[in-house]
């Protein structure tokens, strides 16, 4: 991060969300090294390969499921899946291009799905924009962007963690009545199950990005064993109307 605020987009797309932390270290339970102040965005190293194999998996396992369905298809949108991801190195270029051309504050989710009858079209779309990885070079309202976005169905923002989801120590627990929910039925605060996390700094610049380009944004959170999905609106209806804490 410079003295302005701004993150570079190599480290961002490589960093881990306080939320992630925060939830992973109250499933821990008290440790004294708790309080000292982590900062995971610098990473290198086994820790830069892990958390990069990691987000590699998680998308391209999601992108299978859409895939296997055979109805829809999925494609790398955002610059986290259009970079090259069979060499670190070509990853680090890649985000170094982006930053040299002004598009480091570029946030665009991480999938477009779009309906399997469309493929052969979407294909030639992506083919005459120089490829998936031209894409967040390439101005959304270029004509054959806005075709490529009139034709999706919907946009994932893909999230992860380290947690297998049903070994999670409230994995399936029930609902009770929250004081603090106004005895709505819900989970205690410190509840530490399988959970869709938004980071905080990337949920205006998506809701931002549904409202600009009209395509409704899924998030989807990938765990080891399962994979959990909710669409924006629904995450906000859900915030605004205090059913959740942001």
């Amino acid at each position: 991060m410079d003295l302005t605020g701004h993150e570079h987009p190599f480290e961002k797309a490589l960093s881990i969300p306080k939320e992630d932390i925060e939830f992973f270290l109250e499933g821990m339970g008290d440790v004294a090294w708790a309080d000292y102040l982590l900062n995971p965005r610098r990473l290198r190293g086994s820790d830069f390969l892990m958390r990069w194999s990691q987000g590699v998996w998680s998308e391209e396992r999601l992108k299978q499921a859409v895939n296997a369905t055979g109805t829809y298809f999925a494609l790398p949108y955002g610059p986290s899946g259009t970079a090259p991801d069979n060499d670190v190195r070509a990853f680090e270029l890649y985000f170094e291009r982006l930053e040299q051309a002004g598009l480091g504050r570029l946030k665009r989710p991480d999938l477009l799905v779009f309906r399997n009858r469309d493929r052969a079209m979407v294909e030639s779309i992506v083919t005459e924009l120089n490829g998936i990885e031209e894409l967040p070079f390439t101005s959304e309202d270029n004509p054959g962007m806005r075709e490529l976005l009139r034709r999706a169905v919907v946009a994932v923002e893909c999230e992860n963690s380290l947690w297998r989801a049903n070994m999670m120590p409230d994995f399936a627990a029930e609902l009770t009545p929250q004081k603090r929910l106004g005895g709505r039925l819900g989970l205690k605060k410190s509840a530490v199950l399988p959970t869709i996390i938004i980071k905080e700094e990337d949920r205006n610049p998506l809701l931002n990005w549904q409202t600009g380009q009209s395509v409704p944004i899924h998030v989807w959170h990938a765990f080891f064993d399962r994979a959990y999905g909710i669409s924006l609106a629904d995450a906000e209806r859900l915030i605004n109307r205090g059913d959740i804490e942001p």
